[in-house]
Parts: structure tokens; sequence; C-alpha cells
């Protein structure tokens, strides 16, 4: 038996595995009629707090919501998305590589060909979703209000950049929050320095500038409005990646994680964490979720 021959066996069993599988949660589905009672408010996809007026066009393509995938798309966008799955199919596992690159070879002819087939209908759409976009652009920028997500749910809430500045206010003086004179991460990031240098335990000197953000600057904040919060409060979300500590704080918490393990209770890293932990509950043929 040759290796050819070999490689086509792999794939058909492989294949044929994912098609059992395939079957298996389609007949799940549909055994699966009846549907849980949803008593939960549900909230339309595009809140408007403005007295800005959208047009129809406007609103179809805003209710859409922020991860709708515009038509436009880069020149060779196609390549690129081949490239990016062979990147990832390469940390999987050896024996399911052959399967999924036979898979996104199949996908990218497929898009190749609904690109070549609709050439006039991608252009036309694209350039009606960028004439869209600019008059959803022009009225916020005119009215000086912006997009934010709504906190909990997919609704995107349309309000005026005051407003949002405001809550942010709020949220800062109802947390008791040290407002700083100026931007202080120049002085912060000299502290920090230092204690790594003084440190003679934590790593090796060689090492210490892996510890250390070499471009640090004041971390950004943004919100996520709670519009199911009475008086509408933000979520905040702060970005601390480029925070002068960020590595080091990295660092100490996988050592407090190695000498001090807590028990995850509450926590799950993943959906296969979840699964495990599932299957190891003791359980009958009446049992129910929530």
């Amino acid at each position: 038996m040759d290796l050819i021959q070999l490689t086509h066996e792999v794939v058909w069993e492989i294949e044929n595995k994912y098609k059992i599988m395939d079957k298996k949660t389609n007949k799940l589905i549909h055994d699966q009629i009846s549907k849980p009672d949803n008593d939960g408010k549900s909230y339309p996809r595009v809140i408007n707090q403005t007295n800005i007026t959208f047009s129809n066009e406007e609103l179809l393509l805003l209710n859409k919501g922020l991860k709708y995938n515009l038509s436009h798309k880069r020149k060779q966008w196609i390549s690129n998305l081949a490239f990016e799955a062979e990147t990832a199919t390469t940390l999987l596992p050896a024996g399911e590589q052959e399967y999924i690159r036979h898979q996104v070879a199949h996908n990218r002819n497929k898009l190749c060909n609904q690109q070549n087939e609709r050439p006039n209908y991608n252009n036309m759409q694209t350039r009606n979703e960028n004439k869209i976009i600019n008059q959803i652009k022009d009225k916020l920028t005119k009215n000086k209000a912006m997009i934010s997500k709504a906190d909990k749910c997919s609704s995107i809430i349309i309000l005026y950049q005051e407003e949002y500045k405001e809550r942010i206010s709020k949220f800062i003086s109802n947390n008791s929050f040290t407002i700083a004179n100026g931007d202080i991460t120049k002085k912060l990031q000299k502290g920090i320095r230092n204690t790594i240098n003084e440190c003679q335990q934590v790593r090796h000197k060689s090492d210490r500038w892996k510890y250390v953000n070499l471009n640090p600057m004041a971390s950004t904040i943004r919100d996520l409005v709670k519009i199911d919060k009475e008086g509408a409060p933000v979520r905040p979300i702060i970005k601390w990646r480029n925070a002068p500590a960020h590595k080091l704080a990295k660092m100490l918490t996988k050592k407090l994680h190695t000498y001090i393990p807590l028990p995850y209770t509450f926590n799950i890293k993943n959906t296969v964490q979840l699964m495990t932990d599932l299957t190891d509950l003791p359980y009958d043929h009446n049992i129910k979720f929530a």
C-alpha cells in the first residue's frame, strides 16, 4: 500500500466519522421540538436615544449588528483567508490535518466560484453599503453622536457623545477613583523598572526586560450600556495590555497559580472543560437543565 492510497483511506475514514457526527447532531436538533419558556425581556437590535432620524436602508444595515460582515473585501482576501486557515490547521493533531486541508480547499474553490459568478452584484452591493455607511457617519458626526454596544445582548445603542462621557464620569465619581493631575505613565514605568532591578529572586538579570512594557501608555476605557438596569448605567471595559505593569502582573499571576493553586469552583476555561465536568456529574433520565 503506497502513501497516496493510505492518505486517501485516512481522509475517507475521517470524513465518514464527521458525517456520522453531523447526522447525530441533526437528529438531536430535529428531536428537540419543544422550546423552553423564555420569560426574559427582549430588546430591539437598534436603540436610538437621540433625535437623529435614520432612513429604512440605514436602519436595515444597522439592524444587522456590529458583527455583520460587510460585502467589501480586500483584493486578495481569499488567499489571505487560505493562509490563515493553513496556520490554524497546523495546530491540529496530525491525523486530522489532511481532512481539514481538503475541506479548506473545497470551500476556497467554492468562494472563488461565487466571487466570479456574481462580480456585478458584489460590486453593486459594496457600493450601496459604502454609501449607506457614509450617510450614517455623516449624521453621527453632525449631531455629535456615537454608536455603543449594549451589555449582555446584541443590541447597539445610538447616543450623544456628551451623554456617553457623562455616564463614564458618573461611574468614576461613584466608585471612589483617584483622579490624577496628569499622565503618570512614565512615573509608574520608572518605579516598575526599579522594582524589577532590585528583585534578585524573580528572574535572571538577562530576562528582566521581558517583564517591562517597552512602550507603555495610559489604559483606555470603553463602556457597555446596561439597558436592562434602571438609569442605564455602564459596565467599564479597560484595556490593560499597554499598561506599564501588564507583563509583570501576568508573570506574577502565573507564579501564584503555580505555588498557590485555587479551586475553580465557578469558573471554566473553555467548553471542553464544561463538557468534562458535566459528564462527571451523576444523572438519571429525569434530569433537566434550567
